[in-house]
């Protein structure tokens, strides 16, 4: 067997310092530095899943022993926003995740964890009741893929818009990208705008209700991608 190297780590909440023991919640375990999905095992070898689902608010996985570190991202057991890189193995470790009801994610998404023009679920289920806002969103493109985009949004086979939260974000750029509703190539998705018909019928930003039928979160490369990746960054109020 393959020699590995394990990793432990229990949430806590920051103000109190207490365990987080709530059931749910999913970590996207990647290469340090990347966008990629590292490869994870379980304790005797076999192929483990990434994301990794939280057991009472404890993360536990396996990787190579020739991997240095990782970096983890993302949503706690009550919505909370997990963002953790460079972490190395060994030992129980505790990470600290804020309560402050507004949150923004940060959740990688690359070509070799996915096909072109294919809607992939990164794994990650927003909260129910919580608000997904347009001002703060985007994606930050960390390698380049010239003409490609993006689209970002909800689960088509849960009733949900897959690009319900941008549509055709250019991914031909390593740089930070942010939806519009210019006309004519407005990019922010139907979920987040509402036609304004007392002012010409143009679209106006307004929060998206995520609805108990829709509530994991999916991205689409579009036709050709071959080297993008990087993050989306999604912005969200908690209910209270």
């Amino acid at each position: 067997m393959t020699a590995l190297l394990h990793y432990s780590i229990q949430l806590h909440d920051e103000r109190t310092g207490a365990a987080i023991l709530a059931s749910g919640g999913t970590v996207t375990v990647c290469l340090s530095g990347d966008a990629a999905k590292e490869t994870l095992y379980t304790k005797t070898g076999g192929s483990a899943s990434n994301p990794v689902s939280l057991t009472n608010g404890k993360l536990e996985f396996w990787v190579d022993a020739d991997t240095v570190s990782v970096d983890l991202y993302g949503i706690g057991p009550n919505g909370e926003a997990i963002i953790m890189t460079g972490v190395r193995p060994g030992g129980d470790a505790a990470l600290y995740l804020s309560k402050s009801l507004l949150q923004v994610y940060k959740l990688p998404f690359a070509i070799g964890d996915t096909t072109a023009t294919t809607e992939t679920d990164t794994g990650h289920d927003l909260v129910t009741g919580s608000l997904v806002h347009g001002v703060g969103l985007g994606i930050r493109a960390t390698t380049a893929d010239s003409g490609i985009t993006i689209n970002v949004g909800t689960k088509t086979s849960e009733s949900g818009d897959p690009d319900g939260f941008m549509a055709g974000l250019s991914v031909a750029s390593a740089v930070s990208v942010k939806p519009t509703l210019t006309n004519g190539s407005a990019t922010l998705g139907a979920l987040l705008k509402v036609q304004d018909s007392a002012n010409a019928g143009d679209a106006v930003p307004e929060a998206h209700v995520v609805v108990s039928t829709a509530r994991s979160l999916t991205y689409t490369l579009s036709s050709g991608a071959d080297t993008a990746e990087g993050f989306i960054l999604l912005p969200v109020t908690l209910p209270a």
